[in-house]
């Protein structure tokens, strides 16, 4: 069994909504009987490519995104939320 799932996002944020709500709500549309019906959804690993200083809050605090291309390695932070704030187009790969 696998440790962790993959998923990605890749279009319009919308300002100051937490991304992982709407990662849960893709996740459970494609996956009906999704890990996700019995537990809050927390990011491992997080990969994104935004514009050139977008400005994005991960857990409350936010970080400018000087180059537009921003990675975290598997566990190294627990992502509870993602929010942008201004609406920029995205990709996005996680894992959760």
């Amino acid at each position: 069994m696998s440790q962790a799932h993959l998923g990605c996002f890749s279009g319009t944020v919308t300002p100051n909504v937490n991304m992982l709500d709407i990662f849960k709500q893709n996740e459970r549309a494609d996956n009906p009987n999704s890990i996700l019906n019995f537990g809050q959804m927390s990011l491992r690993k997080l990969s994104m490519i935004c514009p050139e200083g977008t400005k994005v809050k991960i857990n409350g605090k936010e970080i400018p995104l000087i180059t537009g291309i921003f990675e975290l390695g598997m566990d190294q932070i627990n992502i509870t939320s993602l929010e942008f704030s201004e609406a920029v187009n995205v990709n996005i790969y996680y894992m959760f």
